[in-house]
Parts: structure tokens; sequence; C-alpha cells
């Protein structure tokens, strides 16, 4: 029911959008020809439908059909104005570039434009107001320790997607609580009379069902409800984006990852590796020259930097990529001291460097690793193995990352802030996870557009 209703609510917003700048568009033309004509609004129907069709894809690629990101804040107002100006530059060449539809709308565009981001934002706010909390609320019911429900409760608090905890049944001893109107009680045996009384829609739960007789009892005479079991950690990926490895198990990865199934995705996914690559490869012996002229003369060492990293499988290989640092000499003085994680804003950094990782032109001679199969275009990022070794002491579960090829770009590049110390790179071992027991077709293509915002966005380090 709660997956129903997030899918609804992202489709309404899709569909309120459309409709919206179909009302921008009639009132474009009755402002400008007085009356809205058939002939007048034939002649604009189409033209404009794709442009509308292509801005509704620039807010996607702005995480603007994010619901964990609708809140009335002036970050998303940013965004969406961000946007939205993009978007209009991308209006602006589709009718310049591609002039078949007999008209050149200079003063309709931007008519259309503005009555636009009036319509679409005021459609968002009261969205976001009284929809994205309000419609198909579900109401939940946690079942766990103590301790660990107070911080279930604080991410549920934070939540945008219409979930209402509602009751706490804590299986460990607790202080008397009544906080923000939220039921602690201890009675498990009263649970399936609790959900009918509290009209709970799902139970969370905090243990495995075989951990306490009496919730399994309880559960077990709970069938007769239409009651939802959700366990806890599916919430926490649902909201956060990632997998939280510290509450798993090696059963949830036995359950979850299931490899056999992914067998002809990572077919599909290599066949257009090849296809993608051979684009890409042109492009990337067109920039050379003017790369290597540019940085042999602002800087010291190597055109190319190579360096092991650790692939598919554990297996070592040789990522290739433009040199972005100093190394006087050839030599690599940027890590005398030993291996360093980089870090955002390093000083490290050439001028030159700067520009080609802000904008990921530093990344293209990967292109040659997903030619030879070592890599793909989108996976988790391939890490050092000196890191590797620490990181897999911290988190025994980080070799599972290596299930699928690494990637040029990834699930943990478009959602984590730059990775530059072990507990940062343990945040970003989570959303690697979640891509590895996600990854499908649509999912990497959500990547690619995310990863086009970061470039045009300038996040890139």
């Amino acid at each position: 029911m709660y997956k129903f209703g997030l899918n609804l609510k992202r489709l309404l917003l899709v569909a309120g959008d459309f409709i919206a700048f179909q009302g921008a568009l009639a009132c474009t033309l009755v402002l400008r020809y007085g009356s809205l004509q058939p002939a007048t609004w034939s002649l604009h129907e189409l033209p404009f439908v794709i442009v509308t069709i292509g801005w509704i894809i620039g807010l996607y690629v702005s995480g603007l059909y994010d619901l964990t990101r609708a809140k009335n804040t002036l970050i998303h107002f940013r965004t969406f104005l961000e946007s939205m100006l993009v978007n209009l530059l991308i209006a602006v060449a589709f009718f310049y570039l591609v002039p078949v539809f007999g008209i050149e709308p200079r003063t309709n565009l931007f008519l259309f434009f503005a009555i636009s981001l009036f319509l679409i934002y005021a459609w968002r706010l009261a969205f976001n107001r009284f929809i994205t909390r309000g419609l198909f609320r579900t109401r939940l019911c946690y079942v766990g320790p103590a301790e660990d429900a107070t911080a279930f409760r604080n991410l549920i608090a934070q939540n945008t997607l219409g979930f209402q905890l509602v009751a706490i049944i804590a299986t460990t001893p607790y202080a008397s609580r009544d906080a923000d109107g939220i039921i602690w009680t201890d009675h498990i045996e009263s649970l399936p009379e609790f959900i009918v009384t509290q009209r709970i829609d799902a139970v969370v739960l905090g243990h495995h069902v075989d951990e306490i007789e009496t919730l399994r009892e309880a559960l077990y005479r709970a069938l007769y409800t239409s009651v939802a079991l959700i366990d806890r950690r599916d919430i926490e990926e649902l909201l956060t984006g990632r997998v939280p490895v510290a509450s798993v198990d090696k059963a949830w990865f036995l359950r979850n990852l299931k490899e056999s199934e992914k067998a002809w995705f990572e077919a599909v996914k290599r066949g257009t590796d090849i296809l993608l690559a051979i684009p890409f490869g042109l492009l990337t012996i067109a920039l050379t020259p003017i790369i290597a002229i540019l940085m042999l003369t602002t800087s010291e060492g190597g055109l190319f930097f190579r360096q092991k990293r650790v692939g598919k499988n554990g297996k070592l290989f040789e990522i290739v990529k433009f040199r972005t640092m100093n190394h006087p000499g050839g030599r690599s003085d940027a890590e005398l001291h030993g291996a360093q994680f980089a870090v955002k804003d390093d000083a490290r950094v050439t001028p030159i460097g700067r520009f080609l990782r802000v904008t990921r032109i530093d990344e293209l001679p990967q292109v040659w690793n997903v030619l030879k199969g070592d890599m793909s275009f989108i996976g988790p990022r391939p890490e050092r193995p000196e890191f590797v070794a620490q990181l897999t002491e911290r988190m025994p579960y980080y070799a599972l990352r290596h299930l699928t090829r690494p990637g040029l770009t990834g699930w943990a590049q478009v959602k984590f802030a730059y990775a530059s110390t072990l507990d940062d790179n343990l945040v970003k071992l989570q959303y690697d996870l979640y891509y590895v027991k996600h990854r499908s077709l649509l999912l990497d293509f959500t990547i690619l557009l995310k990863t086009i915002d970061t470039i045009l966005r300038r996040k890139g380090t």
C-alpha cells in the first residue's frame, strides 16, 4: 500500500506539472492574441508539448521528482529556478536548431516561461504542503528495541513521503514517553487489537520474527487484518537511498543479493557499454591533443595517470585518467607519505586538473577500461587496494560491492558528498550496496541523468 501511494504521488506530481505547462501555453496565447483560437492552438500545440516533455525531464534530472526532497525551502526554490533557466535555454535551442514547425516564438516562449514559472511553483508549493504528507498517509507501528525506536522516530519525522509513526511497541525497558503524540507500550501480545483500534496500516519490525516468540504469535494473529509487515531496514532504504549495513547480517545479503537474477541485466549492460564506448572513445581522441597542450604547459608530469584499482570479483586492474595533480619529474609526489584519500578542494590539484575534474573530462580515458571489460559506465567507483584492505577490516561486507563491474559514475557519486575519510567511505558503501541490490536499466538511466545534473551544476571535485 505504501509503495502504491508513493508511485501515485509521483504520477500526480508529473501530471500536475504537465497540466500547468499546458495551462501556461493557453494563457500565453490568450495574452498575445486576445483569445484562444483553434488554429493558433493547433500551430503551437505540438512544439510546446515537446518542450513540455523536455522540461519535465529537466526537472527530473534536477531531482525535483524526488519526494524525499519535496519541501518548501529556499534550497528547493533555488533548484527549481536553476532547472527552469536551463530548460529555457534548451527550448531556445530547440526552436532555432529544429525550425520545422513554422514558428519562431520569441515573445511567446519567454511569456510561456514566465507564466510556467509561476504556475508550476504555485502547484508545487501546494503539492509539498498538502499532498506529500497528507495524501495516502501510512500509519506505522514500530516494534523493536526502545533505543532503536527513538532513532527510527527521528528518521520518520524528517520524511516527506506521508509516513506517520503512530505507536511504538518497545521490546526493551524504557522510561515513560508520549513525545509527539506517539503511543509507547510494551504489550506485544495486544498488537492485533492495537492494529484495529489505532488504524495501523503497516507494522515496522526491528526484530526478526523468530527472535521473540510473543511477537511471532501476535503477528500470526494479525494475519486476519490487512496490515503490511515491513522490515525496518526497508523503510530506511526507501527514505535514504542506501543500505543500513550496520543493522544487516549475512542472512540479509543472502536474501537480497540474488546474482543469478541479474545475469540478463549484466549482459545487456555490457553490450550497451561497448556501444557507448565507441563515440566516447572518439571524443577522447579528439580532446587529447588540446588537453596535452594545456596540461604540459602549465604543470609538471605526464599526460596520463595510472593507478591500481579493485574491480569485479576483487580482480586488480590499472585505471587510466588524465592527470589532474602536479607530478614533478613524472613522480607522484602527491603521496610521498603513502596512499591518501583525495579530498574536496585538494591543494594537490592543478588549475587545469580542477576543470577536468569538475567536468569529469579527466575520466574519459577510462573508456579504454570499459572496452577491456574492467569497468562499466555506471557502477560503484573502483577503489584502491590499500583502502579496500582498511575498509574490509572495518566492514566485512565491503567486498560485496565488487559483485558488479565498477563504473565511471555511480549511485554513491550522485547521492553523497566527496568521500575523503575512512568513515565517509563506509557511508558511501551503503549507497554502493543499494546499487548492487537494486541495479537495473532504470536505475542506471537515473544515475546517468543525475550525473549530467552534477556536471552542469559544477558539483564535481
